[in-house]
């Protein structure tokens, strides 16, 4: 979180964005990644509410003193793209990663025992066997499946473009990928009974693969506008842990959300569906 936070930075205040606007001051940008680890950290613990907004309100609020301490007065004025920079950076980087330990949290028991290998994975690991560990992986392997598919769709047989912000997908690249995500959902659904119904299992695939898709979308038009090809060079050939984990952002919301209403419909009790620190 703290490096992709920093990614985010370096991609804001280029100065192709820059010069369409006014980046905000060092300290707030330092203090906007400091929180966003802070999230992550109160997530682990339990705490979810208010965060977001207590975050946001301090963020705001630093950058109106910091303003209104400036000597000169051009200077004194507050832009609406720092506003916009500061409270996205904290959304994006910061309160989206949190649904990943969300999700990984939910204690209830699958209804299908792991297989022996598992088993004894997990017994060395001290790690307990619940819905949200068997979400969480799904979740993860449904997204390199995807990543998988659509590379070897679009290499074999794209060539009707999906959409202006990412010239390299492909209409077909992005059918192989939502069949390969597929794919794994119900191979899943069948072996560990997860989520256990084959409409829900559908539905599970379709939005996972959409989050998937839009995140890397997303991160694609915010480089375009920063005018670089990736958020970093932290990974020789690959880009930046922001180009890495782009599609994981938004999927953790989105899948998190599915879990818990499913589960909450069948009936499961709310204490084994909000989150606790995970086992």
């Amino acid at each position: 979180v703290w490096q992709c936070s920093l990614e985010y930075i370096q991609l804001m205040t280029s100065k192709k964005v820059v010069n369409k606007g006014k980046a905000p001051p060092a300290v707030l940008r330092r203090t906007m990644t400091t929180l966003c680890v802070g999230m992550i950290a109160a997530a682990q613990n339990g705490i979810r509410t208010g965060v977001f907004e207590a975050a946001s309100f301090c963020l705001l609020v630093m950058l109106l003193w910091k303003r209104s301490t400036m000597k000169k007065r051009k200077k004194k004025k507050v832009r609406f793209s720092e506003l916009t920079m500061l409270v996205f950076g904290l959304f994006y980087c910061g309160y989206l990663p949190t649904f990943w330990i969300r999700l990984r949290g939910v204690s209830l028991v699958p209804p299908v025992p792991p297989p022996d290998f598992i088993a004894g994975l997990l017994n060395w690991l001290q790690v307990e066997w619940t819905v949200g560990l068997l979400a969480t992986f799904i979740v993860a392997a449904n997204i390199v499946a995807a990543d998988t598919g659509a590379f070897i769709g679009g290499k074999l047989m794209g060539s009707t473009p999906l959409i202006s912000i990412s010239p390299n997908k492909t209409v077909e690249g992005a059918a192989w990928g939502f069949a390969a995500s597929l794919g794994v959902t119900l191979l899943f659904n069948n072996w560990l009974k997860f989520p256990g119904n084959l409409g829900v299992a559908i539905a599970f695939a379709v939005v996972v693969y959409a989050a998937s898709l839009f995140g890397d979308l997303i991160e694609s038009s915010m480089k375009r506008a920063a005018g670089k090809k990736d958020s970093g060079q932290l990974l020789p050939g690959h880009g930046g842990l922001l180009d890495r984990f782009d599609s994981y952002l938004f999927t953790g919301v989105l899948a998190y959300a599915v879990v818990y209403w499913w589960f909450y419909w069948c009936g499961t009790p709310l204490s084994q569906l909000i989150i606790t620190p995970p086992r």
